[in-house]
């Protein structure tokens, strides 16, 4: 021993006290082998350290860390087990001493990194848990023999670098596994928390991608015979949403170097597909595709659930819908025979009053009407229903001359009041559906027959107001409490006291929605002079004569 191998021995013993520092205060993993590659160099007295790590699946060695090398080369410089004097080493798990490489035959020169200038070189295995998991280097410029206390240094530092890594490994792993879990317990509350289909879907993405930090996902649906995305976190490249297709035409599972796609499938039936991708993987290891495959039977149970939700809504709103057709139907049809029966009916009195031997068949004819009468309400009485759609055909017509002869046919029914109509006049052209309107008229005088006493007047007015038509149906019956004129024309709403008039509360419903179908508005409103009564109010657009000229 020279007088140099006390501090030598001291470097060294100071060196692995450091090491075993680093490795003790679990820093990241990666840093940590950088300055112990870094420290390695000078520990050893030589111009270059590195570390290649083997990658099982290839095996292959790739350089991870260097100090005094290419740094290019790192994650790109590689070689096979048995390839040149690293994977040799690699392979016999023994150190490896070389005084000139370039007499050594197991040597191969690596263009990316190595540089003619480095001659000796000593390598050693580094292994964890009785494996190599990689080998570790340092090369010097001079020519040097390594002695058997340099050779074991140099594999002490390996062992402590093996150990480092395999810390590292183990908590990543930890950290990886805790993760799973919190997700694959996550999505499974997923199952009792939501029936929302588009939510589950996000929060399944959300918890998937999680796991690896950096990554991307997405789940797909087969939905009409095509494959859509229907949630996604991040930026998929188009390899693996290919991937994702793929697993769901095939059912199996697509796992790639970066990127792993299951299929969606719940009690045999295909769903669609989740698709994982994280950035710089190499391989997905076999624990990480079965959690993918849990995590992926979760999701489909979880979208299965949802869908079979939505599903049942859609159907149940389809069916509440077809109710709401019949029930609207029903209403408009007795609606409508309700004013022809009631004309039919005066006129039928009207006779009856003329014709005094003939009563008694005229009498049952009436009495006919009045069955027909009562059968609507009771046909009314067993439909309820809140929006009756009408169908509307638009023209241009003279609403004085509508308003006219509806008051005229009218009449019989409200002969028993002073029934008057809009004064003469120039036309008053409007845009709606004639025939409606007019049965709107009829409606609300007939409304107004059934509450304003025998004998007062029912007065019919027509007015312009800028681009509107108004249509005024005064009456001098009870008039309507202003907190009841808002819900008069809700469906089977009926004034407070009105028990003894006869009818349905279907009538001002129909007339609204007859009204608004149109584009107006109806209300009800006090009379301007003050006196008793009620105004029912309605409007219609005006028809412009040039858009009306065009339209013909």
């Amino acid at each position: 021993m020279t007088a140099s191998d006390p501090e030598r021995k001291l470097r060294e013993l100071s060196f692995l006290h450091e090491v075993t520092q680093l490795a003790a205060s679990a820093r990241d993993w990666d840093e940590m082998l950088r300055i112990v590659i870094g420290r390695t160099t000078d520990a050893m007295g030589a111009e270059v350290s590195s570390l290649y790590l083997l990658e099982k699946p290839e095996g292959v060695l790739r350089l991870v860390a260097t100090n005094g090398l290419n740094r290019g080369g790192i994650g790109r410089a590689a070689l096979r087990l048995g390839e040149g004097i690293v994977g040799w080493v690699a392979n016999a798990r023994v150190p490896l001493a070389a005084r000139d490489v370039r007499a050594e035959p197991r040597w191969k020169w690596v263009p990316e990194v190595d540089e003619k200038r480095f001659v000796s070189m000593l390598s050693v295995p580094v292994v964890a848990r009785d494996e190599v998991i990689g080998v570790m280097n340092v090369q010097t410029v001079e020519p040097r023999d390594f002695g058997r206390e340099e050779i074991d240094f140099l594999q002490t530092i390996a062992n402590q670098v093996a150990g480092i890594i395999e810390k590292g490994r183990l908590q990543r792993e930890s950290d990886r596994k805790l993760r799973e879990v919190s997700a694959l317990f996550e999505v499974s509350n997923v199952l009792t928390s939501t029936l929302d289909l588009d939510e589950v879907l996000s929060l399944v993405v959300d918890r998937l991608v999680r796991v690896y930090p950096g990554a991307s996902g997405a789940i797909l649906l087969r939905e009409e015979g095509e494959d859509r995305e229907r949630s996604r976190s991040g930026e998929l490249q188009r390899t693996a949403t290919h991937a994702a297709h793929r697993a769901i035409a095939e059912r199996r599972p697509i796992v790639a170097f970066d990127h792993i796609a299951m299929p969606l499938i719940a009690n045999d039936r295909l769903l669609g597909a989740v698709v994982l991708q994280v950035p710089d993987y190499k391989e997905f290891l076999e624990e990480e595709v079965r959690f993918v495959g849990a995590l992926a039977n979760q999701a489909a149970l979880a979208i299965d659930k949802a869908s079979l939700y939505a599903l049942e809504r859609k159907t149940t709103e389809s069916l509440r819908e077809l109710e709401r057709a019949r029930s609207d139907f029903v209403a408009v049809v007795t609606h409508d025979l309700r004013t022809p029966l009631s004309v039919i009916r005066g006129h039928l009195e009207m006779l009856a009053e003329r014709n005094g031997t003939s009563k008694h068949p005229i009498f049952e004819a009436t009495s006919q009407v009045e069955r027909l009468d009562q059968l609507v309400d009771r046909i009314l009485a067993g439909v309820r229903s809140d929006r009756p759609e009408l169908s509307l055909r638009r023209t241009r017509f003279d609403l004085r001359a509508t308003v006219t002869a509806a008051l005229k046919e009218v009449a019989p029914m409200a002969r028993r009041h002073k029934l008057s109509g809009p004064r003469a006049g120039q036309p008053v052209f409007v845009r709606g559906d004639r025939r409606r309107t007019a049965e709107v008229v009829a409606g609300l005088v007939h409304n107004a027959t059934k509450y304003a006493p025998q004998g007062t007047r029912i007065a019919v007015k027509i007015e312009r107001a800028d681009d509107r038509a108004i249509v005024r149906v005064q009456d001098q019956g009870r008039g309507v409490p202003p907190n009841e004129r808002s819900r008069i024309f809700e469906p089977y709403a009926r004034g407070a006291g009105n028990d003894e008039v006869p009818g349905s509360g279907i009538g001002l419903f129909a007339s609204r929605r007859v009204v608004e179908g149109q584009g107006g508005d109806i209300w009800v409103e006090d009379p301007p002079d003050g006196g008793g009564g009620a105004v029912f109010a309605f409007t219609l657009p005006l028809a412009r004569a040039t858009a009306d000229a065009a339209s013909r």
